[in-house]
């Protein structure tokens, strides 16, 4: 989180805390989901909103999830939001999405160095979080992947989990 924090303080746009917070809070699939995502797809009473999933579309029943909105990726979201934009990114339709250029300067610029594969990071290091607080079933869920899909691709150990395994 202390990285995520750097990112958003180096961000040249709300539109970018946005991108980032989507990716690292809300879980989402950077571009695929992103490219989707809705204002109308917000639903700001009940602190959900669905994100529909072009990856996992052809199994049955999961074209969509709903998933939580968290206060962090809320604050994100108020200060983006825009009663005249259709998408939540608006300035990134009819472009490549090719986005990863673009992130590393930021990340340059928050004093990070190269990340690799930082959408597929940010998203991994939220479902571990998510796991941890929520359990498998919600991480699943919320995330958007099936619990063999995350035990085999994104669970990772970490010094916490020996810790709170030997009482520490």
């Amino acid at each position: 989180m202390a990285e995520y924090a750097k990112l958003l303080e180096a961000c040249p746009s709300q539109e970018w805390r946005t991108i980032i917070a989507l990716t690292r809070i809300g879980g989402l699939r950077c571009p695929s989901e992103l490219k989707q995502l809705r204002w109308s797809d917000i639903n700001w009473q009940e602190k959900r909103f669905v994100v529909r999933s072009p990856k996992t579309e052809h199994h049955e029943g999961q074209d969509q999830r709903t998933v939580p909105l968290f206060p962090e990726l809320r604050v994100e979201l108020e200060k983006h939001f825009s009663p005249d934009s259709e998408f939540v990114i608006q300035g990134l339709q009819g472009t490549s999405w090719v986005l990863y250029g673009l992130f590393q300067k930021i990340a340059d610029k928050a004093g990070l160095g190269t990340i690799v594969s930082p959408f597929i990071n940010m998203r991994r290091s939220r479902s571990n979080e998510v796991l941890r607080k929520h359990g498998s079933q919600l991480e699943s869920l919320w995330i958007g992947h099936s619990e063999k899909v995350m035990e085999e691709h994104y669970f990772d150990l970490e010094d916490e989990d020996f810790l709170k395994a030997v009482g520490g």
